[in-house]
């Protein structure tokens, strides 16, 4: 886990600074927002590999999620 979140480090330090010097305040606070949710997600997926943590499958979740959807919206 550690290996992973060195590289995302790496690549952070790559673009921070160019998004800083342009000003490109949105994007940076968009690239900050999803590069969070891109660590956390590598995390738990690394915790499931090493069994730590159990994550439901991706394609379960959505499958649930419109399935009560189309069941309240009487698709």
């Amino acid at each position: 886990m550690l290996m992973i979140w060195t590289g995302m480090f790496i690549i952070a330090l790559l673009q921070v600074p160019i998004l800083i010097n342009k000003k490109q305040w949105k994007e940076l606070a968009s690239f900050t927002v999803l590069w969070i949710i891109a660590g956390i997600y590598a995390s738990l997926i690394l915790g499931t590999f090493a069994g730590a943590i159990a994550v439901p499958n991706h394609s379960e979740l959505l499958n649930r999620f419109f399935t009560a959807l189309y069941s309240r919206l009487g698709i």
